[in-house]
């Protein structure tokens, strides 16, 4: 009973909840399961209702086979025994044994000629005249009696009429067989009349009847069986070959899902997490800590020494000690924390929970201790070097931007002065707070696409004037404080590491136009200025690759300019990302030569085929002899190297008339133009097209 009132309470009972336990195990199966029970109660379903209809069919069929077969007894065995007068006048004694044995004989006869009737040997006869009384009956004592029974009115109106007989009630014997009758009323109608003269009932034992329905439903249910066993199997056989491809095809896709899933979120070179997943950790980790006052601290790691592997080894080398540094990390760590590539050979830490920062610079200097032990890259012993920065929530940021940023700028810290471990210092590493919310909005303008734009300066050809190419300037257009000036920006930009990213948007804007203009007939190069973040990003060469690829670019139009400032800063790492680059087939530039205070031997060494001579000599040409001995000093140097030779800063045309007597090749400077949106430039194009073959623009 509790369970009765447990299960009315539930609304279900315990039967109910089988089978609703049966349904929800049949949803949950597989595609061929669920056909195979569905499927065989359908085709049982389909079976029973042509069981019945036919049945039901076969069984009218038989019935009326017997009637038929009464109907030509009557009419050609029984009907020419009798007379008109037979039927109005009655039988005498005589009369009535002579018809009752020419009936007999009579019906034996026909039905030895057919094998339909051979088995309809009648029960009993009646006739009866046209007024509805017996005139002749197997019973002498009926005879003279008069019936009322419905069956014979219809009769007496000329429609044979059959049913079973009313007064049998036994349906079987005692040895099974069926004991029925089978009543026809015939309506006995001689020429010339109207209307029927008469009707005789006859009495069939329905046993053969039964027998032949019993054969045929025998053989309608053999029939059916084997159809749609057939039917079933094959059916099943073209639902399981589907459901094997549909459940190979869901694998594959799961398996493409869970590999693009992986591929977004790791590395593909180590497998570690990337900034991505990263930064949905770091985030997590926050949240968590805000919720229990805890603290979150994020190391980032730079191999100090890693680029003297690739400038002697190889990339390949690189690569495979790349593959150890993870492990190494990991192995002194906890179990939650975790490590992750950045790209190049800078890694990054996140411990979620921490005690403060003596316990993250604790787990730093281990970090550090196991970085320099020494690696076995296929037998070799390799040495490296590490740099870490350290910021610790809440005291250095409370999002995961703030931490990584300020983590960054430890790191470069830590690089910059040989100090390996470096905890934030907000008082000596932060910008100010103006560049902080200069910071905070170009990062929000990096994730919107109508405030970054590019300016393009045009550089012309001295000899012939002719429109060389082009510098791409970033602009940028602030909804509040409309243009900011790139001095305010791209400093700050460089200082945290954001200029990775702006850096990816002026190329990715770059050659997109270049593609339009391609595409117009314009085949321009243009230059793109790379920062010493850039050069020092191992993944650049790759970001280059695959932007040329999207944009069908040739990579013979694009030229990066980097500064001797750049270069000089880590010459073995930056000599890697330009060898790659020069290998893609990019033109590379020294751009602001003569400030960096590189030697002959790094210039000899660097992949470039362009050098730019800084603004400030140029302009001081034509007014201090020592700026013009440097001009010509650097073009004869330039020249004597294989290099194309541009100068900056033409602000007249004193300086157009000196470069090309210098044999300076290429110039720009607002005395030729100055930089403009990519439509001007468009216009100017066409209309450079246009000019006859021997103007000039500069000069």
């Amino acid at each position: 009973m509790r369970r009765g009132r447990e299960a009315l309470k539930n609304g279900v009972w315990p039967a109910d909840r089988s089978g609703m336990a049966f349904v929800t195990r049949l949803t949950r199966s597989s595609l061929v399961v669920r056909f195979g029970v569905l499927g065989a109660v359908l085709t049982t379903g389909l079976g029973v209702v042509l069981y019945t209809v036919h049945s039901d069919a076969i069984g009218e069929r038989a019935r009326q086979q017997a009637e038929r077969a009464v109907v030509v007894t009557v009419r050609l065995g029984l009907q020419p025994q009798l007379t008109r007068e037979d039927l109005a006048n009655g039988f005498d004694p005589d009369r009535l044994t002579h018809v009752a044995a020419a009936v007999r004989s009579s019906a034996s006869g026909l039905r030895d000629g057919d094998a339909e009737l051979a088995a309809l040997d009648p029960v009993e006869l009646k006739i009866y005249d046209r007024d509805g009384e017996v005139v002749f009956a197997d019973e002498r004592d009926l005879i003279g009696t008069t019936s009322t029974s419905d069956d014979l009115r219809e009769a007496l109106e000329g429609r044979v009429v059959s049913e079973f007989s009313a007064d049998t009630t036994d349906a079987a014997d005692s040895h099974g067989a069926d004991r029925r009758l089978l009543e026809v009323y015939v309506p006995v109608q001689f020429e010339g009349s109207a209307t029927p003269d008469g009707v005789m009932e006859v009495y069939l034992p329905y046993a053969p009847v039964a027998t032949a329905i019993s054969e045929d439903l025998r053989t309608l249910t053999v029939t059916l069986l084997v159809s749609l066993a057939v039917f079933y199997a094959a059916l099943f056989r073209v639902i399981a070959a589907a459901s094997r491809r549909l459940r190979r095809q869901t694998e594959a896709l799961r398996d493409s899902a869970e590999r693009d899933r992986h591929q977004a979120t790791h590395d593909a070179l180590t497998g570690l997490p990337n900034r991505v997943l990263l930064r949905d950790r770091l985030t997590q980790a926050l949240a968590t800590a805000a919720r229990s006052r805890g603290e979150v601290a994020v190391l980032h790691i730079d191999l100090d020494r890693f680029k003297e592997v690739n400038d002697t080894l190889g990339h390949s080398w690189g690569d495979r000690l790349l593959l150890q540094v993870g492990p190494r990390v990991q192995s002194v760590l906890r179990a939650g924390d975790t490590v992750a590539r950045l790209g190049g050979d800078e890694f990054a830490v996140l411990l979620p929970v921490v005690d403060g920062v003596a316990e993250a610079q604790s787990v730093a200097e281990r970090i550090r201790d196991a970085l320099h032990r020494r690696f076995d890259v296929d037998g070799v012993a390799l040495d490296i070097e590490a740099s870490i920065g350290i910021a610790v929530s809440p005291g250095h940021g409370t999002s995961s931007e703030d931490l990584q940023r300020n983590a960054d700028i430890a790191m470069y810290v830590a690089k910059e002065f040989k100090a390996g471990a470096v905890v934030f210092a907000p008082a000596e590493h932060v910008v100010p707070s103006s560049q902080l919310t200069v910071l905070g909005d170009l990062r929000r303008a990096l994730e919107h696409d109508d405030e970054l734009t590019v300016h393009y300066q045009p550089k012309y050809a001295l000899a012939d004037g002719r429109l060389e190419g082009a510098e791409a300037l970033v602009r940028w257009q602030h909804p509040e404080h409309g243009a900011v000036p790139p001095a305010e920006f791209i400093p700050v930009a460089e200082g945290t590491g954001l200029i990775l990213a702006l850096t990816e948007r002026v190329l990715d804007l770059a050659l997109a136009q270049m593609r339009r203009w391609a595409d117009a007939g314009h085949r321009l190069p243009v230059a793109v200025n790379l920062s010493t973040r850039c050069l020092l990003d191992a993944s650049l060469p790759d970001l280059v690759t695959r932007l040329l690829a999207r944009h069908g670019v040739p990579a013979g139009l694009l030229r990066l300019e980097v500064t001797e400032s750049a270069v000089m800063a880590d010459v073995a790492r930056c000599l890697t990302v330009l060898q790659r680059l020069h290998a893609l087939g990019v033109h590379l530039s020294i751009d602001d030569f003569g400030t960096g205070y590189s030697s002959m031997a790094h210039l000899r060494r660097l992949p470039v085929d362009e050098l730019k001579i800084d603004q400030s000599f140029v302009q001081g040409m034509t007014v201090t002899e020592q700026d013009a001995v440097l001009v010509r000093t650097a073009i004869d140097l330039a020249h004597n190297l294989g290099l194309t030779v541009v100068a900056e800063g033409v602000e007249g045309p004193e300086h157009v008339a000196v470069l090309r007597e210098l044999g300076c090749d290429v110039a720009q400077g607002y005395h030729l133009a100055r930089p403009m949106p990519a439509d001007a430039l468009t216009g100017l194009l066409h209309r450079t097209a246009a000019e006859p073959a021997g103007a000039t623009r500069a000069g």
